[in-house]
């Protein structure tokens, strides 16, 4: 390969808008999009390593303080603060329309020519796509933790599951009785008794496509919900206005919980986080407050009349 000298500042400084250019598919059937900020700068940070290594062995062309200097520059330039936490939570309207959506029966499942079969496939996708969007929306569950539920994680005496989330860690999530009641019409459908090995072992969510088969229960993966959330999302009319998916419903379930307990390790325990600031986010003040607090302060006084 090349000699460690080509590795100058420039080539360190060109790296980052050549990361912004790339892009990648998680899937075969997904569109390609591109790195997210949060992987470019994982990318960045393993480079300006490198060039820490060499710049102390004196193999590239750059003194210890130039990389300092180089380290910053690299650091500002891809340096990025998330949206507020307002941006990213659906309207109240948005999640009724998008529970109103999975809720509507899908117009082929009346059709008088269909077989039984098809007909059993799309009743179960209907059930387990409501019982989906009822869990999100009432457990503040991650969607990669839905999709790696089993049975046997179910808590029917407090109508909940144990869930593993990031870390390995364990916490106890609920559903509201809708969700529950969802969950419970669509596993009585399923009759997972008449395939082999123990319910408990039995993914929560399943395919129900044809390539599943009906003697097997294959778990939906996280982009499968994902797409069921983006296609309910469409039908519903939300995605013209806000690009709804499944982690939409988790920062909605943190708002309204801190809102209505406020109590911030009450919340923290309920999503899983491990540092009390990830949650802190979520008990920033909203713009509805903020425009009530000025409405009162300054709109309301007398004085300024």
């Amino acid at each position: 390969g090349d000699s460690p000298t080509h590795l100058t500042r420039a080539v360190a400084l060109d790296f980052i808008p050549w990361l912004a250019r790339q892009r990648f598919r998680r899937g075969q059937q997904s569109p390609e999009q591109p790195l997210s900020m949060r992987s470019r700068q994982l990318y960045v940070r393993a480079v300006s390593g490198l060039y820490k290594q060499l710049a102390l062995e004196g193999t590239i062309p750059l003194s210890y303080n130039d990389y300092a200097t180089l380290n910053t520059e690299m650091g500002k330039a891809t340096s990025f603060k998330p949206s507020p936490i307002e941006k990213r939570l659906p309207p109240d309207d948005a999640i009724q329309a998008i529970i109103e959506a999975a809720r509507t029966p899908p117009a082929n499942l009346s059709r008088d020519d269909l077989d039984e079969h098809h007909r059993l496939r799309l009743n179960l996708i209907w059930l387990r796509d409501q019982a989906i969007v009822l869990c999100l929306h009432s457990s503040g569950v991650r969607v990669g933790e839905l999709a790696g539920l089993r049975r046997g994680d179910l808590d029917h005496t407090d109508r909940g599951a144990w869930v593993r989330g990031k870390g390995g860690r364990t916490r106890f999530v609920r559903f509201s009785s809708q969700a529950w009641s969802a969950l419970v019409a669509y596993l009585e459908t399923r009759h997972d008794e008449s395939v082999g090995g123990t319910l408990a072992d039995k993914p929560l969510v399943c395919r129900h496509d044809r390539g599943a088969g009906d003697h097997r229960r294959l778990p939906l993966s996280t982009l499968s919900i994902e797409r069921i959330i983006g296609r309910l999302a469409k039908d519903a009319g939300i995605l013209e206005r806000f690009n709804l998916t499944p982690h939409s419903f988790r920062h909605y379930f943190a708002t309204r919980f801190l809102r209505h307990t406020g109590d911030l390790a009450l919340t923290q325990d309920a999503l899983g986080h491990a540092d009390p600031g990830t949650t802190r986010v979520y008990a920033k003040t909203t713009k509805a407050q903020h425009i009530e607090a000025h409405e009162s302060l300054f709109d309301d006084d007398d004085r300024y009349k």
